[in-house]
């Protein structure tokens, strides 16, 4: 065992080591990057004429890159180690977004949707993959509740710029800050992990990290479970791409400004890392089963809200619920998802999970939403959240079992010793 395994294994399963922290600080600035495209894209584009069915087939391009790029973040970093896929993440992330000023045609915004979609995912897999391998079994919700917290309230504070930037200064400004926070993220790759080899030994990549153990035999993949909570992912999903039409729903129906979009998307944003970590304990304590129901239900009801909101208090009154929803619902989720892999495909996992699952069902929401929107109006494309959302209940309470796997064993390395 490694000095840093000793130091490790000695302080217990509350370790937050270097190495974990330097991953979230990465992983969080580079969606504090991607989050200040979120309140003004459908604002900007709709600028320069673009229907709303068509800008929701522009995201749905957009998830389609997010496909790839989350597998194959995912694969490489169980095989050749974390270091690349955060590379391209990173530093090469900023041009293309860049490239959405320059972006003239139809065509050419399509293909920098792709591109962008391609690139940002490939950090997905790796990460969760990293914390999955990590956390001790008993608390791993309150693990991925720790690093989905983070997450969020980079996330906010790149939601509360991003509108008032597109305000006072236009929105080219934005997508130019949104590069440049992707570069810091690229910087803090080469500096904080300059130890770590490009290409590392895929066994010494998932060696335990709490037994000092080296795994001689591979345990079979559950497939059965992960192909059920794919589609579980899928199901609360469809309703996140379609949230991505808030912004056109708060503007275009209630008359509300960029910066107040940025505002409620903050407030969102908000709501929902407070409460992580306290509904990430409640997972690990009482069934992560019963908090994905739960999350469900109260997802399919926020979005009926959002459908038949008719004034501003209605509205926020839906996007809290949706808040207390998804903090329900994704450590829950993605704890469950590692307890059912084994350690050598934590990472593979977690990007086939974010493709095949929030992806996927991401892209669904958006030309679903889009072309309801154009059809039918707001209240038929929120409405499909409803759906989607009661039905994963039902799927929830009829497939999944009520408790963890027990007896697996928690693994992992630290990156610095993955050599």
């Amino acid at each position: 065992m490694t000095t840093r395994e000793t130091k490790t294994a000695a302080i217990g399963k509350w370790t937050l080591s270097g190495d974990l922290l330097t991953i979230i600080a990465i992983m969080s600035v580079s969606v504090m990057a991607m989050a200040f495209l979120q309140p003004i894209l459908p604002l900007y584009l709709t600028t320069k004429g673009v229907s709303p069915s068509v800008l929701g087939l522009m995201f749905s391009v957009g998830m389609v890159g997010m496909v790839i790029g989350e597998v194959s973040g995912g694969w490489i970093a169980d095989r050749i180690g974390i270091k690349i896929p955060l590379i391209v993440g990173t530093f090469v992330c900023a041009p293309i977004v860049v490239g959405f000023v320059f972006a003239r045609s139809t065509a050419s915004i399509f293909l920098v949707f792709l591109f962008w979609g391609i690139i940002r995912a490939t950090i997905f897999g790796p990460g969760r993959g990293y914390i999955g391998r990590i956390a001790p079994l008993d608390n791993k919700a309150t693990f991925m509740a720790i690093y989905a917290t983070v997450m969020h309230v980079t996330r906010s504070l790149g939601l509360l710029a991003s509108g008032f930037i597109a305000d006072n200064w236009g929105y080219n400004w934005t997508f130019l800050f949104s590069g440049g926070i992707s570069v810091v993220a690229g910087i803090l790759v080469v500096v904080r992990l300059r130890k770590v080899p490009l290409v590392t030994s895929g066994t010494d990549a998932v060696r335990p990290q709490f037994s000092g153990q080296t795994l001689t035999q591979k345990p079979p993949v559950n497939l059965r479970s992960f192909v059920v909570q794919c589609f579980l992912a899928g199901f609360h999903s469809v309703g996140n791409g379609i949230y991505s039409f808030l912004p056109l729903l708060a503007t275009q129906v209630f008359g509300a400004t960029a910066t107040q979009v940025g505002m409620l998307l903050t407030i969102d944003g908000v709501v929902t890392s407070t409460l992580f970590i306290i509904f990430g304990k409640l997972a690990d304590r009482r069934g992560k089963k019963l908090l994905i129901v739960s999350a469900f239900l109260l997802t399919a009801s926020a979005f009926a809200g959002l459908a038949l909101a008719k004034d501003f208090p209605l509205l926020i009154l839906s996007m809290l619920v949706k808040s207390l929803s998804q903090a329900m619902f994704n450590p829950a989720a993605v704890a469950l998802l590692s307890d059912t892999v084994p350690a050598y495909w934590q990472s593979t996992a977690m990007g086939i999970y974010g493709a095949a699952g929030e992806d996927v069902g991401s892209i669904i929401g958006s030309a679903a939403a889009g072309g309801a929107w154009t059809a039918w109006g707001s209240s038929s494309a929120f409405m499909i959240g409803t759906v989607s959302n009661a039905i994963g209940a039902i799927v929830t309470y009829s497939f999944v079992a009520g408790k963890s796997r027990k007896g697996q064993v928690s693994t992992a390395v630290s990156p610095t010793d993955a050599k």
